[in-house]
């Protein structure tokens, strides 16, 4: 594979943008302590991008709705070391140039906002704990606080696990038959979740247009080879950095 990694094809059209997630081939990007082996990859990665990893910022990623705000003057947080990720946020949000926004999923969703009016950019990790606690409409309320009009915000709903391979137990159906009954479905007594339609139906009723939303058809089961999956491989999973930021 080489370098080759995934971009968003709706993202591309602004220049002033960096964004990918990374793929199998630049190794595991999830950092449970400061680990070397990781920083590597993760410098690798970044270098490819065109950036340094100090001016990078992660979300701890704790399966909630946390979106913070960070500024240039946080870079690095994250980084190097899990224990300086930003507490309890889930997603990141930025009006800095020369600031780049990292989750790390293995399953869960990436979502990737920007707003080429406002010059806003933002991040959140969308597993199936935090759509259910509405972290997509959180990331847009951010964004509205910055004076963004949500039908100007360009939406990306990266590669994740499909409904046939999500397979979750009756109380937590139960949970997303009650949001989104059009996402879930019932075959031989076992219930499976459609996480990207229940985000781009959240997303949608926040006022985000279909002609503004990208969503990804990859799966990471069903792509094993490409992408790293925690269904797949359980704790030897490897996990995908997702980063994007405004150029300098």
């Amino acid at each position: 594979m080489g370098d080759d990694f995934f971009k968003f094809s709706n993202l591309k059209e602004f220049p002033e943008l960096i964004q990918g997630i990374s793929t199998r081939n630049f190794g595991n990007m999830k950092m449970l302590a400061k680990d070397e082996k990781i920083i590597r990859n993760r410098e690798r990665f970044a270098q490819v991008l065109g950036i340094d990893l100090y001016s990078v910022i992660k979300a701890e990623g704790v399966h909630g709705n946390k979106i913070a705000p960070v500024t240039k003057a946080q870079n690095g947080l994250g980084a190097f070391n899990q224990q300086d990720a930003v507490k309890g946020a889930d997603g990141l949000i930025t009006s800095d140039h020369g600031v780049f926004l990292m989750i790390t999923i293995a399953d869960c969703l990436p979502l990737v906002i920007y707003d080429p009016i406002v010059k806003a950019v933002g991040i959140a990790h969308a597993g199936w704990r935090g759509i259910l606690a509405g972290v997509g409409e959180a990331l847009v309320g951010e964004f509205k606080k910055l004076g963004s009009n949500p039908e100007n915000l360009v939406a990306s709903i990266g590669p994740g696990i499909c409904q046939k391979h999500f397979v979750v137990k009756k109380d937590t159906l139960e949970h997303f038959k009650n949001e989104y009954p059009k996402a879930c479905l019932v075959r031989n007594h076992d219930g499976y979740v459609d996480l990207k339609k229940c985000l781009t139906e959240q997303l949608f009723k926040t006022g985000i247009t279909k002609s503004n939303l990208e969503i990804a058809h990859e799966c990471t089961v069903c792509n094993n080879y490409y992408f790293g999956s925690y269904r797949s491989e359980g704790e030897r999973a490897i996990y995908q950095a997702v980063i994007v930021g405004m150029r300098e």
